[in-house]
């Protein structure tokens, strides 16, 4: 590898430690009140309040991308 694609990759990698550390800030944001109470409604989506399927979603989106942040982040 070639110093250029050493800084690079130091870049990419250091990038996505942040965005890491920012997930559970993003994740806090997600769950406050006033974003909840958009979705308190008499919607259903297959049988399903509006805000089980936002809470659930969400909480497995965050997990998803967490996954695939750690094993971006894992050592090889």
């Amino acid at each position: 590898m070639s110093g250029d694609d050493l800084a690079t990759s130091a870049t990419r990698k250091r990038k996505l430690r942040d965005g890491a550390m920012l997930l559970p800030f993003i994740g806090a944001f997600l769950f406050l009140s006033p974003i909840i109470t958009v979705f308190t409604g008499p919607l259903t989506i297959f049988g399903l309040p509006l805000i089980f399927v936002y809470i659930f979603g969400a909480w497995l989106g965050l997990v998803l991308v967490a996954l695939a942040m750690a094993r971006r982040l894992e050592p090889r």
